[in-house]
């Protein structure tokens, strides 16, 4: 009979400051040197247990991992029934619990991660994040035929506003409907829906996998030119829908969804533009997310998220 190995694991809760708002993200650490190693399958299994929207496995030192610098972690990001290339939430969480240990760099299946501290003072971090941005052809109209009755919203405003989204990915694999409503009543009215939309049947060829969420979004404002710096800034609600859970804060949806506004605004121009979004309010885990684009010659230059995590649990899980 094999011996069970105990693996340490914190919780926190991120885009937050406060415990019990923003969003839960669990935290598993891999000693280096643990024997037996664990596998995928055992991976999935314990992010299931905790039943987050993502938890994250901490490589000390993986087997096929030679040569990783001493302030570099290659990391995995697991849903309850997947692994994720990249996800915005857990790369702050985790940054938040490395950045202590001197840990610069998270390396993901995306590519690897630029991370330091943005705001000392107010615990808040910030992460360089990978991207290859991609704006696909259909959008959940061309789908209209073979939805069911409850696939979308019962609202007929709302409903509009998701067969006419664009879809939008942030990197190979994330992938969201970024639907704006014209009202923050309209976005309190949207309601989880069943439909699970198939990369197959909605991304373009050489994009057919992973994720796809819809990400509901109103403007509430914005002001250009901040101290005469030429930066804007662009203030957002949100909510995301990925059937069975409505997500309190998606880092890399809102990384989404500021990519294509920016790219969208028709101001060609070198420039930064910093949102502010916040999500979860309806839920009561009010979220702060902020994502800074930097732009050259039209396209996306820098993608910066930041924000706030705090310790909520601590404890080891048995393999």
């Amino acid at each position: 009979m094999a011996l069970a190995v105990e693996l340490p694991f914190v919780t926190l809760d991120v885009f937050t400051t406060q415990r019990y708002k923003g969003n839960p993200l669990a935290i598993v650490t891999i000693p280096k040197g643990t024997t037996p190693y664990p596998t995928q399958d055992q991976k999935q299994r314990i992010a299931r247990e905790f039943n987050y929207s993502e938890t994250v496995f901490v490589h000390e030192h993986h087997p096929d991992h030679n040569g990783t610098p001493h302030d570099a972690r290659h990391i995995d990001i697991f849903v309850t029934d997947a692994e994720l290339p990249f996800a915005g939430h857990p790369t702050i969480g985790t940054a938040t619990h490395l950045l202590p240990q001197s840990i610069t760099t998270l390396i993901t299946k995306a590519g690897p991660i630029a991370i330091g501290h943005h705001q000392p003072a107010a615990g808040t971090v910030v992460a360089s994040i990978p991207h290859d941005t991609h704006l696909h052809a259909s959008r959940l109209r061309s789908l209209a035929a073979s939805l069911r009755p409850g696939d979308l919203s019962p609202d007929h405003e709302i409903r509009a506003a998701e067969l006419d989204a664009p879809v939008f990915s942030i990197v190979r694999g994330m992938t969201f409907c970024l639907v704006e409503l014209p009202s923050l009543d309209a976005l309190s009215r949207v309601t989880l829906t069943p439909a699970v939309f198939r990369p197959e049947d909605l991304l373009d060829e050489l994009w057919r996998q992973g994720f796809i969420g819809r990400y509901y979004f109103v403007r509430l404002g914005g002001r250009s030119g901040r101290g005469g710096d030429g930066e804007d800034v662009v203030s957002i609600r949100s909510r995301m829908m990925a059937p069975p859970f409505e997500d309190p804060a998606t880092g890399s949806a809102a990384c989404a969804l500021s990519s294509y506004l920016t790219l969208t605004s028709g101001n060609r121009d070198d420039r930064t533009v910093t949102y502010k979004v916040d999500q979860g309010v309806e839920m009561g885990r009010e979220s702060n997310i902020v994502v800074e684009i930097t732009t050259k010659a039209a396209e996306i230059d820098k993608v910066c998220l930041s924000g706030t995590a705090t310790q909520v649990m601590r404890g080891f899980v048995t393999v």
